[in-house]
């Protein structure tokens, strides 16, 4: 992915990660959410981690949180 670079995760994080994407992804559903797509959801939540974040509820809230105002925004326009 452009703008990773080579920065890894270990497979616990992997595992974290995974989880807080697909809850994230099944939050966008259940809220009729169409306009943001699987790889937006991807980058936001690898962003969160590359800072270091590791607890799946803030890799899914903060990840959300980064999209919806902007997906609210390019709705209303």
């Amino acid at each position: 992915m452009r703008g990773f670079r080579t920065n890894a995760f270990d497979p616990p994080t992997l595992i974290v990660v995974e989880a807080a994407f697909d809850e994230a992804w099944l939050t966008l559903k259940s809220i009729g959410n169409t306009s943001i797509k699987p790889d937006e959801l991807a980058r936001s939540v690898l962003r969160l981690a590359m800072e270091g974040e590791r607890d799946p509820v803030r890799l899914h809230d903060g990840a959300l949180q980064a999209l919806i105002p902007a997906t609210a925004w390019r709705e209303a326009s």
